[in-house]
This record gives C-alpha cells, sequence and structure tokens, in this order.
C-alpha cells in the first residue's frame, strides 16, 4: 500500500478562509470606524473596537486604560486572524483537516460578531451621548448612528446652534465586508473535497494480479 494521508491539495485550500485572515489581521491597523464632531472641529470623537480618539479645541485627550483595552483586542484579533489563515491551510491535508475545522470554527465568525458588537455599542453610545447634551441644556435629537443634526442651546435670551455630525467611516465598511469573507469561510470549510478523504489503498504489483494460483 502507498501511504497517501500526508500529501497536500491546493485546490481544497480555504481560499475565503485565506482572504478572510489576512484581512482580519489588517483590520486594526484601517483606521477609525465611527465619527462624531461637534460644531466646526471644536470636539470630536473618533471610535473604533482598536482605537479611541477624543478631540476637544485643539488638544487630544489621552486614557492608559482605554489604550491597554484596546491593544488587547488588537492582539486577540490579529490572532483570530493567524488562527483563520493556518486553518485554511491546513484544509490542504488529509493529515490535518480536523485541526483546520476547529481553527476554522474557532475564528471565522469573530469579524462577524465584533462588527455587531461595535453596532450596538455605537447605537447605545449615541442615545447617551444625546442624553448627556439634554442634560447640560442643549436640545437636540441625534440620527441612530450616522447622518447630521443641530442641537440648540438658550442662555440670557441668545439662541446659540451647535451642529452635529455622526459618519462610519471606509474602515466600518471594510469589516463589514471581511465579515461577510469570515463568514463564508465557515460556509466554505464545510464543502466536499477535491480528493475523497480517504484514500482508496494503491495495490503493488503482485496484490494486483489476483490471488496466487497453487
Amino acid at each position: 500500500m502507498t501511504d497517501t494521508g500526508k500529501e497536500w491539495t491546493a485546490t481544497d485550500c480555504n481560499i475565503p478562509g485565506l482572504i478572510a485572515g489576512i484581512c482580519l489581521i489588517v483590520l486594526p491597523f484601517l483606521g477609525f470606524w465611527w465619527s462624531v464632531r461637534f460644531g466646526d472641529g471644536a470636539f470630536s470623537l473618533e471610535v473604533s473596537p482598536f482605537e479611541l480618539g477624543m478631540y476637544g479645541f485643539g488638544k487630544e485627550f489621552y486614557s492608559p486604560l482605554i489604550t491597554a483595552v484596546n491593544t488587547t483586542i488588537i492582539i486577540t484579533i490579529v490572532f483570530f486572524g493567524a488562527l483563520l489563515f493556518v486553518g485554511s491551510i491546513l484544509r490542504c491535508s488529509r493529515q490535518y483537516r480536523q485541526q483546520s475545522g476547529q481553527l476554522i470554527g474557532m475564528a471565522a465568525n469573530k469579524p462577524l460578531w465584533l462588527v455587531v458588537v461595535f453596532v450596538v455599542s455605537a447605537v447605545i453610545s449615541g442615545f447617551g451621548i444625546e442624553y448627556t447634551l439634554r442634560e447640560t441644556g442643549i436640545s437636540i435629537s441625534l440620527p441612530v448612528i450616522a447622518g447630521d443634526a443641530v442641537g440648540t442651546i438658550t442662555a440670557s435670551g441668545t439662541t446659540v446652534q451647535i451642529p452635529v455630525s455622526l459618519s462610519l467611516n471606509a474602515a466600518f465598511w471594510y469589516a463589514v465586508v471581511f465579515a461577510i469573507i469570515g463568514a463564508y469561510a465557515g460556509i466554505y470549510q464545510k464543502r466536499g473535497y477535491y480528493g475523497s478523504p480517504e484514500e482508496v489503498p494503491v495495490l503493488d504489483a503482485d496484490e494486483s494480479d489476483g490471488p496466487e494460483q497453487m
């Protein structure tokens, strides 16, 4: 018999998983996902799962705790991207297909959950910002997650308008596309193989001639 269990078949590679793995490793470095701006640059909030920027009157506010949390998330996402990449390659080998399925199963849906959690958090943050503004005397109704609004505040008989802009940046839409590719990689992992997972044994020449005649 010829042992073919260690053969690698390039056509069995999880191509969507390879792409999603690379995209997931790059994702933390594409920039902010969501922006909130008040006035003409008087104050702005730039947010992503990997970094938080707060700017007011030309100054940047910095929090070591938030930076530490963001760094942890970056390392975690890059790790899952690496798992997705490696698992996609291991699918080429009949010997490592079980490990491939485990790695893909662990990582494929992580980008999707990341996007979902971020959207929910942004919506909740929007309501929190609106409530805070109203508590400070600014009358405003913010859009749910993206759009423009104008707040008004009246003091000493004078009404001042404060424009507010909420926007989803290009990095967010990249994340959505990456999440779709990652989810598809999980589906692709379950498809059949070009080669049978169990190889038909190849008989030696003397075995293929049939039973030895007495």
